[in-house]
């Protein structure tokens, strides 16, 4: 299985419109890793998760195949994560000889899709409401929707992802695991890659009074994560440990991200990274 970044960072993008803080400077000063667009992965060619507003640049500066594409997982109806008014580009008098993709959300997700591409035919747009402990196909991928630790009114999920025997985690916009979580996600088999959310980078590494632990996590509590997903046989030593989903309120840039986690044996996400397992 492959994956590629095509975004990392939070809702406001790393640097963020109109801010002056010093992660937004700095990254702009440096450039390459340090800048991010908003979060979204492309699974072997063929499966995206998400939709962000970013996506019309994704699939410009990655050269994105959308003959390739069929499914779409969408973990939440925040606008950084679901942009439904660029789906509406599905239709015939903006997009010709098109592949139709099918979208996996939660109702509140499904709710605002359907207000803008609810007048397109299945044929080149669809939709199909998931909840979470429920389990799926999209394409040839078995999917796991799991409750996240989100906004409510969003329809938050995580996506336990397999395809040839490969499992993937895709864990973003969500805190501490709900307790819900942990028997399907055992069941579900060891994983060989978990992507966490780390919003709040290092917060809580020598404090744990800062640690981030609801709606979004840093290190620390991905650390938790991890070690409880080990002592449960979820995860192991050989399981590939990336972060993403930064925001400049985590108060580092990359550098500083890869610096500080160079030590814990976890991947610091960045635009365009691509990992094979």
């Amino acid at each position: 299985m492959k994956v590629r970044y095509l975004g990392t960072a939070a809702y406001e993008g790393v640097p963020s419109l109109f801010c002056q803080c010093r992660v937004c400077k700095e990254s702009m000063k440096k450039g390459g890793r340090n800048l991010r667009s908003r979060s979204q992965m492309l699974v072997n060619d063929d499966l995206l998760i998400d939709f962000p507003p970013d996506t019309v640049w994704h699939a410009h500066k990655y050269g994105i195949d959308w003959g390739k594409i069929g499914n779409c997982l969408i973990t939440h109806s925040h606008s950084d994560h679901l942009y439904p008014e660029d789906m509406l580009m599905a239709h015939p008098g903006y997009s010709h000889d098109i592949r139709p993709i099918k979208y996996f959300s939660g109702e509140s997700g499904a709710t605002a899709m359907r207000k803008c591409i609810g007048g397109i035919c299945p044929e080149r747009a669809d939709i199909e409401v998931v909840s979470a402990g429920q389990k799926f196909t999209a394409g040839g991928y078995k999917v796991l929707a799991l409750s996240a630790n989100h906004s409510k009114d969003t329809s938050p999920l995580i996506y336990a992802i397999e395809k040839d025997g490969k499992r993937m985690l895709y864990a973003h916009d969500t805190g501490i695991f709900p307790e819900d979580v942990w028997e399907p996600l055992r069941a579900f088999g060891r994983l060989d890659f978990i992507s966490f959310d780390c919003t709040g980078c290092l917060a809580g590494m020598d404090d744990e009074f800062y640690e981030w632990k609801d709606g979004h996590m840093s290190l620390r509590s991905d650390l938790r994560m991890l070690d409880r997903m080990k002592a449960l046989g979820i995860a192991d030593d050989k399981t590939i440990v990336v972060v993403s989903h930064f925001s400049h309120n985590g108060a580092k840039i990359y550098d500083e991200m890869a610096e500080g986690a160079k030590n814990y044996g976890v991947i610091v996400a960045y635009d365009g990274l691509e990992i094979e397992f």
